[in-house]
């Protein structure tokens, strides 16, 4: 009998997160750098208390409430937030939307890691 899961089309699903890092804090806006290279200044009210510059971050799309920094999304991933916009990987359904944000511990630290190693062989070679 032949294999039917073979046959099937692999629906592309839309990423349930963006991931970036903090780049920095200035007053009440915190400078998010996404690993796609856009960027956000997201308002302090709606980062964790214990985030700081240099800590990576989980963004999620979640319902609208008064806890998540509140915006509009276009059916093409488009979402705008105040006066700045990003491009969400993947089409969504238009309408209101909230972002959360997290800090990733563990992302933190290995990106930290990485750097160190970096650093590391940049000095080892011109010794």
């Amino acid at each position: 009998m032949p294999d039917k899961s073979k046959n099937k089309k692999k629906v592309k699903e839309s990423p349930v997160e963006l991931r970036g890092a903090i780049d920095q804090i200035e007053g009440d806006l915190v400078v998010i750098a996404f690993d796609d290279e856009q960027r956000l200044d997201w308002p302090q009210c709606f980062v964790p208390e214990e985030a700081k510059s240099g800590d990576a971050v989980i963004v999620r799309v979640v319902p609208v409430d008064d806890a998540h920094w509140s915006g509009e999304s276009e059916a093409t991933g488009k979402i705008t937030l105040d006066k700045q916009s990003i491009q969400w990987p993947g089409e969504m359904a238009a309408g209101p939307l909230a972002l959360s944000i997290e800090v990733d511990a563990e992302d933190t630290a290995a990106r930290k890691e990485r750097v160190r190693g970096l650093i590391d062989d940049i000095f080892k070679k011109k010794s």
